[in-house]
């Protein structure tokens, strides 16, 4: 995996609004798996492990992803070494 991030054109000038908006992470798998891949994210300063909602059941994902207007989705699967 290489540590490559996409860095917007140096030219790029935007707006500066006050509009909070949000991308939301979706994370489906086993459970020991899902908090393994937590605790990893967050050990690479990702993400702390406690703005992680508390895991859901499958059938409560679609409640959990409330989409707003103009959202899109994009999921990365990525295979887990044991």
């Amino acid at each position: 995996m290489t540590n490559e991030f996409v860095h917007p054109p140096t030219g790029d000038i935007r707006p500066v609004t006050t509009t909070h908006r949000s991308v939301k992470i979706l994370m489906i798998g086993q459970p020991e798996d899902v908090e393994i891949t937590i605790a990893r994210l967050y050990q690479c300063g990702f993400c702390r492990v406690e703005d992680w909602s508390r895991p859901l059941p499958f059938s409560q994902i679609q409640e959990a992803t409330t989409k707003e207007p103009g959202e899109v989705m994009r999921i990365y699967k990525r295979s887990m070494t044991l």
